[in-house]
């Protein structure tokens, strides 16, 4: 099979005849008669030997030269990464010259054939996006009523995607009403329930009964109980809990406040994360043996396996994209799904992500 012949003039590549089938597959643009192609698209049909390409001199422009007039972008060169990914996966993919997204077609698809769905977005798996970027990708592919995918790139070329949604929890009841007033003692990151401490894990799955290991359901212990300071504070703030501290004096909300934020690091947003899931019906427990920082549970544990994963942050914050495909990848394994809760002002936003496979 004959290689196409392309002409590489002002940073764009030419094919003056018989370009049909390329276009249909996805490559270029059609200006005044010609194909205009992206170096990134050329490179990859020169990399699999299905073009030639030469300067308006003759001279052959190898895979390496089309490579360095991309190379002064790094967000051009992990397009590149990707889209040759996708291509050789027999994908139908399209490269956006006025966005940062690159453009996904379903299987088998030819252009003209059927819409495109998905919008991919390459990311560095070392480089920091925050998260008010990611959501404000999300919201320019929604007005265009697509997916947005998102790729991540190794330092070997490798690249994982994931799909990511907006999502909005649906309120479930609570409980809280019916979990009578305790008191409690501050001892280090803990508060202990030891009078009649009944009702708490059975009527919301607050604490845990210390000496049993798998509590059951809705039963009553007489153990004393053993409260996660983040539990305690929820509970304090909703004058279900008085906490004194080993003196018997009380320790206010604020104060108590004080002392989570000097055990536990991004203190405010983990409170506000996990109030906001608790107020909502949720069950959140501590999400570390999975890497994030809450399970969330619909109905409580030992009911079921909880349903999230969730990591907790300020919309402002950045995470590294390798960090999302850690905690998704473990996700995934686990058969949970990856939630981020956003602290934006008053409101908490959350998306979520999950394994896709192109």
């Amino acid at each position: 099979m004959a290689k196409v012949r392309g002409i590489l003039r002002d940073g764009f590549v030419y094919v003056e005849a018989d370009f049909d089938k390329l276009y249909r597959q996805g490559y270029g643009e059609i200006v005044d008669g010609s194909l205009e192609m992206h170096p990134l698209e050329a490179s990859y049909l020169v990399w699999e030997q299905k073009m030639e390409v030469f300067d308006e001199n003759g001279k052959n422009i190898s895979f390496e030269d089309l490579l360095t007039i991309m190379i002064n972008d790094p967000a051009t060169f992990l397009k590149y990464v990707v889209y040759s990914d996708l291509r050789r996966r027999s994908r139908l993919v399209v490269y956006e010259r006025a966005t940062e997204f690159l453009r996904l077609y379903p299987k088998g698809a030819s252009i003209g054939e059927r819409a495109s769905k998905q919008l991919i977005l390459p990311l560095s798996e070392d480089q920091p996006i925050s998260h008010d970027q990611i959501l404000a990708s999300l919201e320019k592919v929604m007005r265009l009523r697509k997916e947005l995918i998102l790729a991540v790139v190794d330092d070997e070329m490798n690249v994982t995607y994931y799909e990511i949604e907006k999502f909005s929890p649906k309120p479930r009841e609570s409980n809280l009403k019916d979990i009578p007033e305790k008191s409690g003692v501050l001892i280090g990151d803990r508060v202990l329930i030891f009078e009649d401490p009944s009702g708490l894990y059975s009527r919301g799955f607050w604490g845990h009964p210390i000496g049993i290991e798998k509590p059951e359901p809705f039963k009553d212990y007489e153990q004393p109980l053993q409260l996660p300071l983040i539990e305690a504070l929820y509970l304090v703030s909703r004058g279900k809990l008085k906490v004194r501290d080993p003196k018997g004096n009380i320790i206010g909300l604020e104060e108590l406040r004080n002392i989570f934020s000097g055990v536990r690091d991004n203190a405010e947003v983990k409170e506000r994360v996990f109030s906001y899931w608790r107020d909502l019906g949720y069950i959140p427990k501590a999400g570390s043996k999975y890497g994030v920082d809450y399970m969330i549970y619909e109905r409580g544990p030992g009911l079921e396996h909880a349903p999230y994963l969730c990591i907790a942050s300020d919309v402002r914050g950045k995470i590294k994209p390798i960090d999302l495909i850690r905690a998704g990848r473990l996700a995934t394994s686990v058969r949970k799904e990856l939630v981020v809760s956003l602290v934006s002002g008053e409101d908490i936003l959350s998306y979520k992500l999950r394994w896709f496979k192109p």
